[in-house]
């Protein structure tokens, strides 16, 4: 998909959607809000009727609204057992297939934890299951964005050095830029000018095109020594949205924003506000 700007949406339904487990009324109350995304959330596993599915295809195509999806927690690529490693991979290529007939471009997951194995072995295990997926969606004829998303802990792999050195060598793959994530995961990152770097960093390592194409996560967060706690609403958070806005507008950045506040809709709203206010 090309973009003219950034899009905001939700991860999951609005909260005010009356049927919380109804994607196709989530996508038709995105639109009612005047708002531009969601993103379909298989948090707690990969399970949707084809009628659902071929239904928000339809509705996402005739509001304009496109999708985005979010693959189950268990995911774990450095799992002890290969048995839970094949089902990892599984499951994300269940969650891809399952994007792919809603209509969705851009797939984000947690890839893996560490278990305490060195940050290098534990790299070259995801890479090597993210070549077999992508070979294995290449032979069902699923085009979709892989997404491994900067994780917020520690003790999970998904540093932004991780990401960009395993999309640099896997040519489906593309990192989820959770801004947040990374502000509870470092304790750094939170000004106008540490986000430019950010930027400019993903732009260097990927491609001056790489930021006219991007899958970000944004809420107000809680942290401490191990990353982060939980999500919050933006206003209860000392995280810095409004510079991050700058910054993303100043770089001409464009693709998906993707709200994670429990308030959802109303940060996603405040989001998007101020950035067309720029």
């Amino acid at each position: 998909m090309s973009f003219d700007r950034i899009l905001f949406g939700t991860a999951g339904v609005p909260t005010f959607t009356e049927k919380k487990n109804s994607p196709v009324e989530g996508v038709i109350n995105i639109h009612k809000y005047g708002l531009d995304c969601m993103q379909l959330e298989f948090a707690h596993g990969v399970r949707m009727k084809e009628e659902v599915s071929s239904a928000l295809r339809k509705v996402s195509y005739e509001l304009n609204i496109p999708l985005t999806s979010h693959g189950p927690y268990y995911i774990n690529l450095n799992a002890r057992e290969q048995d839970k490693i094949d089902s990892s991979v599984e499951r994300i290529i269940q969650t891809a297939k399952i994007s792919d007939m809603c209509g969705a471009e851009s797939m984000t997951f947690h890839a893996a934890f560490y278990m305490k194995d060195s940050p290098y072995d534990v790299f070259d295990l995801v890479e090597k299951s993210m070549n077999v997926i992508e070979e294995r969606l290449s032979r069902l004829d699923i085009e979709i964005e892989l997404r491994p998303e900067l994780t917020g802990k520690t003790s999970q792999f998904g540093s932004l050095e991780e990401l960009l050195n395993l999309s640099k060598n896997i040519s489906s793959c593309q990192p989820c830029l959770d801004f947040s994530h990374l502000y509870a995961r470092t304790g750094k990152y939170n000004s106008y000018n540490e986000f430019i770097e950010v930027i400019e960093t993903v732009q260097k390592e990927l491609g001056e095109n790489s930021i006219n194409n991007l899958h970000m996560h944004i809420s107000g967060i809680s942290s401490n020594s191990k990353g982060d706690l939980k999500h919050l609403n933006l206003a209860d958070s000392d995280f810095n949205w409004k510079e991050l806005m700058k910054a993303l507008k100043d770089k001409g950045c464009k693709g998906y924003m993707i709200c994670n506040s429990p308030n959802l809709e109303v940060d996603a709203k405040m989001l998007k506000d101020y950035y067309l206010s720029l």
